[in-house]
């Protein structure tokens, strides 16, 4: 984790002060001299009573203001995709041709599989399927400085925690991917992963041993 802020209630105030330090740490810490292309990755609209979407919303001016070319991928998953009207009262000024829909059927990138003997190991026995990894094709090919997912943490039936590689490996998964992991924590047992911090099933089909915090609530990847 590369820095944290905790009190009883935080500010909006605190919090666009904490955007501006995220952009600076990645900065630093990622020896990003000029951060010309940013994609945000946000939760969709049924997300939106966290305030992640005027958190978004300022992170896109900090970042046009400075003269990138900032783009935001809704990690969605197999929800329904915004309408103009969806993004503009989860995203507000955000231009709605900077807001893109993730296309979970022909939109994604095959990187790899989870093979079955992996996946059973880590459910015990009780899942042997490989699990195919499709990600969103805009993520891959992006010529990307920086992506910063932006979002909230909570306990996640699937992946046992939201947000970190939740965003990526569900919000921006393949049909194939979605189908597979969803499946696998069903037949595993959903209260085996929900709020579960120690990496099981799912999340650590998707998780590397050397990935940072699985509970941090912002990640930050350089492509």
């Amino acid at each position: 984790m590369w820095f944290h802020h905790e009190e009883r209630w935080v500010s909006e105030q605190t919090i666009k002060d904490l955007c501006v330090e995220l952009i600076d740490q990645a900065r630093s810490r990622l020896g990003i001299a000029d951060l010309r292309r940013v994609l945000l990755l946000p939760p969709d609209i049924t997300r939106a009573h966290s305030g992640v979407g005027w958190i978004t919303e300022h992170l896109y001016h900090l970042l046009t203001d400075a003269g990138a070319d900032v783009h935001l991928i809704p990690t969605l998953g197999q929800h329904v995709p915004h309408t103009p009207a969806d993004n503009t009262f989860m995203f507000g000024s955000v231009p709605h041709e900077r807001i893109h829909v993730h296309d979970w059927k022909d939109g994604v990138t095959h990187l790899g599989t989870v093979p079955a003997e992996k996946v059973a190991e880590f459910t015990g026995g009780a899942v042997a399927w490989d699990i195919p990894i499709d990600v969103n094709t805009m993520t891959v090919t992006g010529d990307w400085d920086l992506i910063i997912n932006v979002g909230h943490v909570v306990p996640h039936e699937v992946l046992g925690f939201a947000n970190h590689n939740k965003n990526y490996f569900i919000g921006l998964g393949g049909k194939r991917l979605l189908g597979a992991s969803h499946m696998a924590s069903a037949v595993y047992g959903i209260e085996n992963n929900l709020g579960n911090r120690s990496l099981r099933c799912a999340r650590r089909s998707t998780t590397p041993r050397s990935a940072s915090c699985p509970t941090c609530p912002t990640s930050i990847c350089r492509w």
